[in-house]
């Protein structure tokens, strides 16, 4: 193998800069190495062309061959002003393969490969939930759909190491990680499946030849064959959506992420208002009301949400009143005389949502107010009481 650059991608330069300065390489690449340098022009092995890829890592492979080594350290990939140097350069059976990697961002994605000039078209489509992912999609890129192994592969990596049996061994799924490692080692939070390279476990397909895929549909049906404790939730009144559409990786990674229990993001609020958009604004610190309620700056949502399932409106712990005289305890059993003698603090209707009973939530609101106390109206000039006393 011949050493790779420094860098995986050169130096980005001020972006005035960046247009003239691709220019001129290309112009230089021309003078000192001109068309005829090449004997023959680099073939792209990976990926196809107007491939359509599915992934949760915005990152892909470009595998490039070529017979000779005439300018060989002149190959790049590249996109826009921007040049990608190879990873590695290997030799193998009398050619030379060039090993990529470049990023990805959602939609068309357009690369060339110089000095070739010839183009890649990529549309990635970010898989951030499995609910969302056909596997049959014949217009998908799925590189072991048809095959373990891509017969262009087998020209350096020995098919016969990675033939897969209804008995794989566990060596054999460890060499899945020789392309995809970057799904583990990179992240605090893995699944315990992954960390143990039980790649089978999830993605496997039964028949004739076994074909390895991206598991589609309900991930609980994959989730609740380990997790058998977790099918109580289905059987709760109240079910968060995710779990109700039995799509546990709309906020769980299968493999491993940056946060506890492998979620993508912070699991007591960034999580969250992800989909509770109008919610965002009182987590991020950026105020949209000039009292927010305490805990949500402290343990977040889930110190009264459930993220899963309850048996309570709003997948509440415990009924509105119980869960708040936990933190503010002086009230706790009081059913009247808050905040004058007679007011009902329970069991009576709710004026204004005649569908349910009087709770704290009532006068409160338990996420944020303009209002001092959390309340829904201002205590001067009886704002507050009107809201049900018109």
């Amino acid at each position: 193998m011949k050493n790779p650059p420094e860098h995986a991608s050169d130096k980005r330069l001020p972006r005035k800069n960046r247009p003239v300065h691709a220019m001129l390489l290309l112009m230089l690449a021309s003078f000192f190495f001109p068309a005829a340098a090449w004997a023959e022009d680099p073939e792209i092995l990976y990926p196809p062309a107007k491939a359509l890829i599915h992934a949760k890592i915005p990152s892909i492979s470009i595998i490039a061959r070529q017979k000779d080594d005439k300018g060989l350290s002149q190959v790049r990939v590249r996109s826009g002003d921007i040049l990608y140097s190879p990873l590695g350069i290997w030799a193998a059976q009398g050619s030379h393969y060039l090993h990529f990697n470049v990023p990805l961002k959602p939609g068309k994605n357009s690369f060339e490969l110089l000095s070739s000039g010839k183009n890649i078209s990529i549309t990635y489509k970010p898989l951030r939930s499995l609910s969302t992912f056909n596997p049959n999609d014949k217009d998908a890129y799925l590189f072991h759909r048809n095959e373990v192994l891509p017969e262009s592969c087998t020209q350096c990596h020995d098919p016969k190491k990675i033939k897969l049996s209804e008995n794989l061994s566990g060596e054999a799924q460890a060499l899945c990680f020789s392309c995809h490692k970057n799904i583990l080692g990179k992240t605090p939070w893995q699944h315990g499946p992954a960390v143990n390279k039980q790649c089978l476990a999830c993605h496997k397909e039964t028949g004739s030849p076994l074909k390895i895929t991206i598991p589609g549909g309900k991930s609980e049906n994959l989730c609740f064959r380990c997790h058998v404790n977790k099918k109580s939730w289905l059987q709760k009144s109240h079910i968060h959506g995710p779990v109700g559409t039995g799509d546990c990786t709309v906020c769980h990674n299968p493999h491993g992420d940056i946060e506890q229990f492998q979620l993508w993001a912070a699991g007591k609020d960034e999580l969250c208002v992800a989909c509770h958009t109008d919610k965002k604004t009182l987590v991020s610190g950026k105020k949209p009301v000039y009292y927010v309620h305490g805990i949500l700056n402290g343990i977040g949502c889930i110190a009264c949400h459930d993220p899963h399932a309850t048996n309570n409106a709003f997948q509440l712990y415990k009924p509105i009143n119980d869960l708040c005289t936990g933190c503010h305890t002086t009230l706790k059993g009081v059913t009247r005389g808050h905040p004058v003698g007679g007011h009902p603090v329970s069991g009576a209707k709710d004026p204004r949502r005649p569908e349910r009973s009087f709770t704290c939530t009532s006068c409160h609101n338990p996420h944020g107010s303009d209002f001092k106390f959390l309340l829904i109206g201002d205590i001067l000039g009886g704002h507050i009481c009107s809201q049900c006393h018109y």
